[in-house]
């Protein structure tokens, strides 16, 4: 679970999965052996991601609290904006230097789906992401303006100056391959769509009981 959690995490930052619009995102995760398919639903500074069948994180993009759901076990654990800001520092602490992480060509091209992409890196300490970018995807401009929109929150903020801003993708992010610390995590897009989402979602379901933890922090690789 405190892997989820991370992950989750490092993925805000990557992809900036949150906006000020309805949007839908589905996309393939493989990491830690499996294989699965991920939902991300954004309404206004909210968004939910199914990252499992039973594992669901629910963010506020302008407070920065997160709360993961566990569905079997009907509990759920909440972070604090507190303590996400934490992890966030802890985690630019791992980083070499101040500079900003920049998007930097391979060189190299690979067709992710329908799509020609062209590949980039970026380094930022212990994290390493790379990028598959379709500079032809039909509605990516859409899709930019509404994820643009996060950069002033708390999300955001906090991560600031660790990954490129979202001005500097030429294009859409088909596939992102996040290496935190040697364990890698591989996102593929499957669709980006721009349509309703329930506000019930975002909600902690009837039932669910709180659970605490010890503590969820970034760790600089031996």
């Amino acid at each position: 679970m405190k892997r989820a959690v991370a992950t989750g995490l490092a993925a805000l930052l990557a992809f900036a999965t949150a906006g000020r619009a309805d949007l839908v995102i589905l996309q393939k995760v493989e990491g830690g052996g499996q294989l699965t398919d991920q939902t991300i639903k954004i309404k206004g500074d909210k968004a939910r991601s199914d990252l499992t069948p039973t594992v669901s994180m629910l963010t506020d993009g302008e407070t920065g609290e997160t709360i993961t759901l566990m569905h079997s076990a009907r509990t759920y654990l909440k972070v604090p904006a507190e303590q996400t800001k934490a992890m966030m520092e802890q985690f630019q602490k791992m980083r070499p230097n101040a500079e900003p992480g920049k998007l930097q060509p391979t060189g190299k091209k690979e067709k992710i789906g329908d799509y020609d992409c062209e590949i980039f890196t970026v380094n930022a300490g212990a994290l390493t992401v790379t990028y598959w970018i379709a500079k032809d995807f039909p509605n990516y401009p859409a899709v930019l303006a509404q994820l643009e929109k996060f950069q002033s929150g708390a999300i955001s903020a906090m991560g600031k100056g660790t990954m490129p801003a979202l001005k500097d993708f030429p294009g859409m992010i088909m596939k992102t391959e996040i290496d935190l610390g040697g364990k890698k995590t591989i996102s593929t897009l499957v669709s980006a769509k721009e349509e309703n989402v329930d506000p019930a979602i975002f909600k902690i379901p009837a039932g669910y009981k709180e659970i605490t933890s010890p503590g969820l922090n970034f760790q600089q690789p031996k």
